[in-house]
């Protein structure tokens, strides 16, 4: 397990920063009993920043408590309900780290995807229908790696299915992104720019519409380089897959989450 404990970090690391977190003091005392179950029912309710307020009691006040493990998994979920990225992957990773033999692994990482991917997203790019393949990828590059993970250590967990699909989806629009950058530099004539950038898409994306997009491009850049030989080959390429067919691959939806009980 201390393989799989470090690949997850790898993936949490372009989140791992401090994150402040509420000490429980605003919240009347109680047993870690008590508290939890109010946190519990305020999540049943959906009303997750009080959900925090007190599942953050159960952590901060009673560390070695029979909750604290499950309170955890809770503020991870509640965290990503109410929008809070950072805490839900500060929260997943500090899972990882106390709880390496936990029987939900495959869950917190699963969330830290979904983590990962929201923080991929823009509302306001959504709104005016600007393609968000376009924008940095930092963060839906580190979902991929949450889900790869998810996918290599646990093939048969119940979010496995879910998480194939959304590394299809991540895989095309990562690809877009090469595309972009690829279109780009063929602007500004930078032709080692462009045919570097579409190497690396057939390395890394080989089966993507946008590869296959950008393969024109490629050709171009060795042919106003001089490379006879090298564009002939993307020619080849090109004309090899001019029939090829590519299926849209759809967003998936926001998953039915259920924090698991164990």
């Amino acid at each position: 397990m201390r393989k799989l404990k470090s690949l997850a970090l790898v993936a949490f690391a372009a989140v791992a920063i401090s994150a402040c977190s509420s000490s429980g003091k605003d919240v009347e005392e109680g047993s870690e009993q008590a508290l939890y179950g109010k946190g519990q029912s305020y999540l049943q309710d959906a009303d997750y920043s009080q959900a925090i307020r007190y599942l953050d009691a159960v952590k901060n006040r009673f560390p070695g408590s029979q909750y604290n493990k499950q309170a955890q998994l809770d503020l991870i979920y509640a965290y990503y309900k109410s929008e809070d990225y950072t805490n839900a992957l500060v929260t997943a990773d500090r899972f990882i780290q106390q709880y390496p033999q936990s029987p939900n692994l495959d869950y917190v990482i699963y969330m830290a995807g979904l983590t990962n991917s929201a923080l991929g997203d823009n509302w306001f790019q959504d709104f005016f229908g600007v393609d968000r393949a376009t924008r940095e990828s930092t963060s839906i590059k580190t979902a991929f790696a949450n889900f790869q993970t998810l996918i290599q250590h646990f093939p048969n967990s119940p979010y496995a299915p879910d998480a194939l699909a959304r590394m299809a989806y991540i895989k095309a629009s990562l690809a877009r992104h090469e595309l972009a950058i690829a279109k780009f530099y063929a602007k500004r004539n930078a032709h080692v720019a462009v045919a570097n950038r579409v190497v690396g898409m057939l390395q890394q994306y080989p089966d993507t519409k946008a590869t296959l997009e950008a393969l024109p491009l490629m050709k171009n850049a060795y042919e106003q380089m001089g490379l006879t030989k090298l564009a002939q080959q993307a020619d080849s390429i090109i004309q090899a897959n001019q029939n090829k067919q590519f299926e849209d691959v759809a967003k998936p939806q926001e998953p039915e989450l259920v924090t698991p009980k164990k």
